[in-house]
């Protein structure tokens, strides 16, 4: 399923700059930490959006499934709160915390991805029809062409 897809790569990305990021942290300039930051926060909240938008309606429409949806919404909460975080530090913040964000939402970002797998795409898989997902294409797609404008998106600073 297409959007499924689009889920997994912003959730990928983001996982693999932060690693990237976690992992070169001390031999990068604050430009690079800073550019890289970015992409991960643009993609996370991409990724909330996504499913808090467009997936979470069609979950809580069915009304059976009110655990899961409240499993997924407690990792999202917790991520938006870390992101939020993250977002007031600079990333040479000389206590370590904007570092120690991004290594604990890489964590975070594991349970999500664990999340998704276990209960999210199984459940999208057995009760989306395919009206819609072509809903839901289409509504990602306006917000993915949303997100890149040149105003869109968190930035740090």
């Amino acid at each position: 399923m297409e959007i499924l897809d689009v889920i997994s790569a912003k959730l990928n990305l983001a996982q693999r700059v932060a690693r990237e990021l976690v992992d070169n942290y001390k031999m990068m300039e604050d430009a690079e930490r800073l550019e890289k930051a970015n992409t991960i926060l643009d993609q996370v909240n991409s990724y909330l959006q996504i499913e808090g938008n467009l997936i979470f309606p069609f979950i809580r429409k069915n009304g059976e499934c009110d655990d899961l949806l409240e499993r997924a919404r407690n990792v999202h909460q917790e991520i938006e709160k870390l992101t939020e975080h993250a977002i007031m530090m600079h990333v040479d913040e000389p206590s370590g915390e904007f570092y120690n964000d991004m290594r604990r939402l890489i964590d975070l970002l594991d349970v999500a991805r664990k999340t998704d797998q276990q209960a999210i795409f199984p459940w999208a898989n057995a009760y989306l029809s395919e009206e819609d997902q072509l809903y839901v294409a289409s509504k990602m797609k306006n917000q993915m062409t949303h997100e890149s404008l040149p105003s869109s998106g968190m930035t740090i600073y």
